[in-house]
């Protein structure tokens, strides 16, 4: 006696919804309900989902199925914890990397140092007035680093005030 084919038997409920039930001698009936919607494609996106279904040897309606649960995942996912915890992360990142070049700086400052005391050691030894010129400049120096970090402050309070009033 030949063995009996799976047989698919199809049957609509008053609201749309399609059961398929499977049947075989061997296995008792399974039952999918699957809701049945209608969509209306661009031809262009028609080909797309064509070729696709094609090239990847599965149903039009399993490739729609599968988009729309990644739309909707995609959609939903995050959370106001989740989008925090993303945040948080973006700038603990950010920070790394100033630290890193914070670091180079330092180092390059470090050689830039080193090399003038080298140099500046077999140099005999500088009278009072280019003493207190080279002071006189540094202090210069000094005043126009600290105006630009207090500059650096201000605008830094003001953005942070413009993302409190938004």
């Amino acid at each position: 006696m030949a063995e009996a084919l799976p047989t698919a038997l199809f049957a609509r409920v008053h609201d749309n919804t399609i059961i398929r039930a499977i049947r075989t001698d061997r296995t008792p009936p399974m039952k999918t309900f699957k809701t049945r919607h209608q969509l209306f494609l661009t031809e262009q996106l028609a080909k797309r989902l064509d070729m696709v279904a094609k090239s990847s040897g599965r149903a039009r309606s399993e490739i729609l199925v599968e988009a729309l649960e990644a739309w909707f995942d995609r959609r939903d996912a995050p959370s106001a914890g989740e989008a925090v915890l993303a945040r948080i992360t973006r700038m603990e990142r950010n920070v790394a990397r100033l630290r890193h070049s914070l670091d180079l700086l330092w180092e390059g400052v470090s050689r830039l140092i080193k090399h003038q005391l080298v140099v500046t050691a077999s140099l005999p030894p500088i009278s009072e007035e280019a003493h207190a010129l080279g002071a006189k400049l540094h202090a210069a120096f000094i005043n126009e680093i600290a105006e630009r970090l207090s500059s650096f402050d201000a605008e830094l309070l003001t953005l942070d005030k413009e993302r409190t009033v938004q």
